[in-house]
């Protein structure tokens, strides 16, 4: 080949590497221009979320407070050194720093250590030192400290109310965890450590926190944090097994429920197989009532205008109703003295009820209960309430329902609002649980619709048991519950035979409002196995009434 042809098959073989070269220069700019400019904010989107890592510090549910937004659940916080195995470089000098930190023996803590791939907790209980201070400010790979907040803790009130979530899912279990669940668990709190793109700690640093906070719904409740407390610290002092219920008479907002005894919320499985009740909330629980029901007869005599209040009735000690004998419990405090229908409801006789109750009629006593709100659920956020029963047409003899006994089962919730109706002259309003949805804020964002008030008593009637309330303790079976000194109190004591343990069980009781004079709160106490409603449940009743009326200001 001559020089000329060499030298054009030299050029030929330039241009073809000029053009590779400069075809895949084009590749190149394209794909930058792809990766810059189209793609740019997905792939920095991708580069962010790869260098962050969310770290719960919380149960991450909404927060449940009182009326006055004083929380209940979430009131401490405690410190924590998170382990987070996979991004540790030397096992033993950080298990070494965390068990000083901590005062946790260094092999328990390198165990642990070792033994897992998912992050682990330490409870940080001790005073801070050069360890902590050197974990806290991120010098330690793979190690945080932050504080978590406790959802529950040794010193919760209104457990039972409440509730509690499950350890694994977070969901509610009981209580307002669990009916208003969908609205708590919508929230989310974390913080955010910083990690590099292969998820190895940042060269040189520890994680770097950045507190994070999200939108979530908290619970507003009709409860007062210290009406609860006073209602606790009561039943607790007296070590009984029972509950107390106050409710705001103009309203029907449940103002506190205590049960006892109660649980311990962190640790539920410990009360599963227990036999002492510590689950059951006794305030919406269902039990034999006893002579409390006495107030449903005289409100269906005065309702019916079957009944003369001024007529005479004398008590033989005992009355028999077809196979059953009645017997009255009170006797001696009326014996061989006529006593009229306001006496009787005082000094609680069985016999002249009875008397009252053949007069009226199972229907129109049974019709009265219900009107009242017996036999029914009556706060739709209380997934744990009973409904009670009420006995249905000629299921029930006469005498047994004209005193409360039988099969007759009410829960102190409807008791509570039967008084607090009464005391409202005769207004019924629905027993509400929850206010409002609200914000971190506390600002409103959704308010709960509440029921129209109704009038389920005429105002004379309402008037009327008022003054019969009055006088139990005044001079009757309540005398134990007079609250001159505080403007009154008026209620009804109850002892319910319950045919548990071959009758030796008896259910104690006292319901009843203060003050008598324009009152406020509706309060029921109720006993199990409490022996006697006027011994036992009334001073209880004082108590509670006493602490409210001289110091909660409304």
């Amino acid at each position: 080949m001559d020089s000329k042809g060499l030298t054009n098959l030299n050029t030929k073989r330039t241009l073809i590497i000029g053009f590779i070269f400069v075809f895949i220069l084009l590749l190149l700019v394209l794909r930058l221009f792809f990766i810059q400019v189209i793609k740019s904010q997905e792939y920095s989107k991708k580069a962010v979320q790869q260098r962050l890592m969310n770290i719960s510090i919380g149960t991450d549910r909404g927060n449940i407070y009182d009326r006055n937004l004083i929380p209940f659940t979430s009131r401490e916080k405690k410190r924590y050194i998170i382990a987070y195995p996979s991004f540790i470089y030397d096992i033993s000098a950080t298990s070494d720093i965390i068990s000083k930190a901590a005062c946790i023996p260094q092999e328990t803590v390198e165990k642990r250590i070792r033994s897992n791939t998912e992050p682990i907790e330490f409870l940080y209980s001790s005073e801070k030192n050069e360890y902590f201070n050197l974990m806290d400010k991120g010098r330690l790979k793979g190690v945080i400290v932050v504080e978590k907040n406790q959802r529950y803790s040794d010193k919760s009130l209104c457990r039972h109310l409440i509730g509690y979530i499950s350890k694994t899912d977070k969901k509610g279990e009981m209580g307002i965890e669990k009916s208003m669940d969908n609205y708590l668990s919508g929230g989310n709190s974390g913080v955010i450590a910083v990690v590099d793109s292969s998820k190895n700690i940042i060269p040189g640093l520890g994680f770097r926190k950045i507190e994070a906070n999200f939108n979530k719904l908290n619970i507003k409740l009709t409860l007062d944090y210290h009406i609860q407390k006073i209602a606790e610290e009561i039943l607790k002092n007296y070590n009984v097994n029972g509950s107390i219920t106050i409710m705001d008479i103009k309203n029907g907002d449940i103002l506190a429920m205590a049960s006892f005894p109660d649980f311990d919320q962190n640790n539920v499985q410990n009360y599963i197989n227990s036999h002492g009740e510590e689950l059951i909330n006794k305030g919406v629980w269902a039990y034999d009532l006893g002579s409390i029901f006495k107030t449903v007869v005289a409100a269906a005599a005065l309702e019916s205008n079957k009944i003369d209040l001024f007529e005479k009735y004398l008590c033989e000690g005992s009355i028999d109703v077809g196979n059953s004998s009645i017997q009255c419990s009170t006797y001696k405090t009326h014996e061989d003295k006529e006593i009229t229908i306001e006496e009787a409801f005082a000094l609680s006789c069985n016999t002249t009820f009875v008397k009252i109750g053949l007069k009226l009629g199972e229907d129109i006593i049974l019709d009265v209960a219900r009107n009242l709100g017996f036999g029914e659920k009556l706060c739709f956020e209380i997934f744990e309430e009973k409904s009670g029963y009420i006995p249905k047409q000629k299921e029930e003899g006469i005498a047994n329902i004209s005193i409360g006994q039988g099969k007759i089962q009410v829960t102190p919730l409807q008791v509570t609002s039967m008084m607090s109706t009464i005391a409202n002259n005769g207004i019924y309003n629905n027993p509400r649980l929850v206010d409002e949805l609200v914000n971190d804020d506390g600002v409103t964002i959704k308010k709960v619709e509440v029921s129209k008030p109704r009038q389920v008593l005429k105002q004379s009637t309402a008037f009327a048991l008022k003054e019969m309330l009055r006088k139990v303790t005044a001079y009757g079976t309540g005398k134990a519950a007079n609250l001159d000194n505080l403007g009154g109190s008026s209620g009804k004591t109850g002892t319910a035979e319950t045919g548990i343990n071959f009758g030796q069980v008896t259910h104690g009781w006292f319901s009843g409002f203060v003050p008598s004079i324009e009152p406020q709160y509706a309060i029921t106490v109720f006993i199990n196995d409490g022996k006697s409603g006027g011994k036992y449940a009334a001073p209880i009743f004082k108590e509670v009434s006493e602490e409210i009326l001289s110091r909660i200001k409304r």
